[in-house]
């Protein structure tokens, strides 16, 4: 049973993947379009093709009065994997960043957990901006290292996927990857992460942030909202 506190956040998490400063869309569209003009043209059309898709998303989140850092990052990660498929003359390797983004994400994630700061608690505290301190106590941090793990399956199982068929030589199974480990994936791994998480920190024990930011002694009544 999810309660109403994890409701929103899923939902708003949820929004802010569509609708937010950065979309799925954005990080979609592009390769889907180079991949479809690839496959009636050439290289250097689909290239030009993908390159105009993000000018054009990145224009359109301007004008709508959005940061211009997110416009500028995704026509940058666009152009890049445009000019990485023109040089090697592979079309496949339009995709080469987002696969060497997900294995990095993943082995982030676990060197996260190893040094006992998980990226799932960066990651809260970033939009709750919770007392840092709470997040790495004994009684909290292994709710956010178990989460931070399935994020970490999630990252290489997304890699592995993609670079099997980039050295298939097949970027349009690369791309059909892409949109089926990105929103359709996303979106239960959103409401996994947030309520395992909720219910590992129901069972550890800690003070919630209220408590903590009391400087309350055990037992604790715990029942922290939100993750």
């Amino acid at each position: 049973m999810i309660d109403g506190t994890l409701r929103d956040d899923i939902r708003n998490d949820l929004r802010n993947l569509f609708i937010g400063e950065r979309t799925l869309g954005d990080s979609l569209l592009p390769p889907l379009l180079f991949v479809a003009v690839d496959a009636v043209t050439s290289l250097g059309w689909a290239a030009a093709a993908a390159v105009a898709m993000g000018a054009g998303v990145a224009a359109w989140r301007i004008v709508k009065g959005q940061k211009a850092i997110y416009a500028g990052g995704g026509i940058a990660a666009v152009v890049f994997a445009a000019w990485l498929a023109l040089r090697s003359g592979r079309a496949e390797s339009y995709f080469l960043p987002g696969i060497v983004s997900a294995a990095g994400w993943a082995l982030a994630a676990v060197i996260s957990v190893v040094v006992r700061r998980p990226l799932a608690a960066w990651s809260s505290w970033f939009i709750r901006r919770w007392p840092r301190a709470w997040y790495w106590r004994d009684d909290v941090r292994p709710a956010y290292s178990a989460v931070t793990m399935i994020w970490a399956a999630y990252f290489a199982g997304r890699a592995a996927a993609q670079w099997l068929f980039f050295a298939r030589e097949q970027p349009e199974i690369i791309a059909a990857v892409k949109v089926g480990t990105s929103w359709p994936l996303v979106i239960p791994l959103l409401v996994v992460s947030y309520v395992l998480g909720n219910r590992r920190l129901h069972t550890l024990g800690g003070p919630n942030v209220e408590e903590f930011a009391l400087g309350r002694e055990p037992p604790f009544r715990g029942g922290q909202r939100g993750f």
